[in-house]
């Protein structure tokens, strides 16, 4: 999973294709799974140049947030990735409906919420960030509240 920051504060969601046999509709970070001989990276890098034509030299990985464990019980390895400004995108249709800029700082101002969710018998809680007039929630919900607690507890640091 590819999470791209561009220097106006913005991050790059996408809108999953409503046919998708899982998740459609959904908002997500461009992202899936490691094929054989990968690194989190390269993967999170292959991942965004399918979904939205992302081109793989353009994003600089900062490094890997802590793994995240979905409410459906997938282990994911978010790769936080600078992006120097925002480039023009491509999304693949089979996969992408939409790709969104979304203000980190809207997303922290926003009235987020909790729920606690059981999936095959597993609890997780589960993170829902209201943005405009959508809901960005469950595992993409969950990396934003480890993203956006980080920052404000480095930004408080530094006052």
């Amino acid at each position: 999973m590819l999470v791209p920051l561009t220097p106006a504060g913005e991050l790059l969601l996408t809108v999953r294709n409503s046919n998708l046999p899982s998740h459609a509709g959904q908002i997500s970070f461009p992202g899936g799974s490691i094929e054989a001989g990968e690194s989190p990276e390269t993967a999170a890098l292959r991942e965004a140049w399918e979904e939205v034509a992302l081109e793989p030299g353009l994003a600089r990985p900062l490094g890997q947030l802590p793994a995240v464990l979905s409410p459906y019980g997938y282990h994911v390895r978010p790769v936080l990735a600078w992006l120097p400004e925002k480039p023009r995108l491509r999304p693949n249709p089979a996969e992408v409906a939409e790709t969104l800029w979304v203000p980190l700082a809207e997303l922290a101002a926003a009235p987020a919420w909790s729920e606690p969710r059981r999936v095959a018998g597993l609890s997780r809680r589960v993170w829902h960030y209201p943005w405009r007039d959508r809901d960005v929630w469950g595992l993409t919900g969950n990396v934003l509240h480890d993203l956006l607690t980080r920052i404000c507890a480095a930004w408080d640091r530094k006052l």
